[in-house]
This record gives structure tokens, sequence and C-alpha cells, in this order.
């Protein structure tokens, strides 16, 4: 009886509705942490990543949810990197930590969207995704924005913006404008990102 009751709850649609207002919340706060470079961000990101995950799979959107599913293992990744970080720089210098990209990264970031974007393509198209091409080029780009923002590459700005672009491309065609909005809200936020790294980041090796 309480495991149906339970059940009946988290699947309503009001308990969907306050996950989704959850996400959006944390996911702005988020964007403001990411900007500044602070630590509490990946301690924000998780639980958004969470609720967002429990809705697109709620929906069936697989696609989406498992994207999400790998930003909750990145979290994790990223508080592992950042802690390394603040390690080894002085903990009186205010600067943001920044970490150049090396040959290797770079390389293994080209074979992934290379390959993952055709094969995410084909895999989407076969579970009959509304717009295979447009979701695969996002959640590629996606993937390797979030891997790079866990070590610290100032790249990663680039990278979100150009993400994001193609995910108003994908949300336009797919009628849902709130999402075209929210995106918009995430290039100006790369942009102001982009900025204040390139202003107070310091490199942790020259």
């Amino acid at each position: 009886m309480i495991l149906t009751t339970l059940s009946a709850f988290l699947s309503s649609p009001e308990f969907l509705k306050a996950c989704e207002f959850f996400s959006l919340i944390t996911f702005a706060v988020f964007l403001v942490l990411q900007i500044l470079h602070h630590k509490l961000m990946w301690y924000v990101y998780i639980p958004s990543c969470i609720a967002a995950a429990y809705v697109f799979f709620s929906s069936q959107t697989w696609a989406m949810g498992v994207l999400n599913i790998y930003y909750i293992v990145m979290g994790f990744v990223g508080i592992a990197n950042w802690k390394k970080e603040r390690e080894q720089r002085d903990h009186s210098d205010k600067s943001i930590p920044l970490n150049r990209m090396s040959r290797k990264v770079a390389v293994i970031s080209l074979i992934i969207a290379v390959i993952g974007i055709p094969l995410l393509y084909f895999i989407l198209r076969a579970l009959a995704d509304p717009n295979p091409l447009l979701d695969s080029i996002t959640t590629t780009l996606s993937i390797i924005g979030t891997w790079w923002l866990t070590l610290s590459y100032i790249h990663q700005w680039y990278m979100w913006i150009v993400a994001d672009v193609f995910a108003i491309a994908l949300n336009l065609n797919l009628g849902k404008y709130f999402l075209v909005i929210q995106f918009a809200i995430c290039i100006i936020a790369s942009i102001i990102g982009l900025w204040n790294w390139t202003k107070n980041g310091k490199y942790l090796t020259e």
C-alpha cells in the first residue's frame, strides 16, 4: 500500500513539474557559480541533473536521460579534479585556476566528435528521435564540454556556445520555445563566463 502510494506520487504530473522547476532553478545557480569558477557549483549541479534525469526518463526521453546520468558522473569527477587543483595553488591566490589543453585531450575530443555524432545519429534515428541530427550534435558537444569543464579548460566556454546554438535550433524545430529561451540565456552566460575566466584566470602550469 505504501509502495503503491509512493509510486503514484513519484509519477504524478505535480511531482514531475516540481522536479522540472527544481532542475531549472538549481541550473541557474550552477551557471552563476560556473562563471565564478566556484567549487560549490558541482554540489548544485549534481542534484540538478538528478532531477532532470528523472524527468527525462519518466517521459521516455532516453537520450537526454542518459546524458544527465553522464553529467552526474562528471559532477563527481569535477569535484575530485578541482580539489586537486586547489591543492596545487597558493590559497591566498584569488585568480581562477586554469589548465592548458594537452594535445592528447584535443585528439581524443576530436575522435569523440567524429565518431560520436554519426553513431548517436543512427541510434537516435532507430529510436524514432524527432531530429536525430541536431540531437546527436548537441549531445556529443555537451559531453565534450562537460569533460573540459572538469579539467578547467577555458575552451569549454566556446564548446558550450556552439552546443547551445545547436540546442536552440533543435528546440525551435521541436516547438519547445521555453527551452529556446533557456539556451539563449546559456549562451549569454557562456560569453560572460569566457570574459571572466579570461580576465581573472591564471594557468597552473606555464
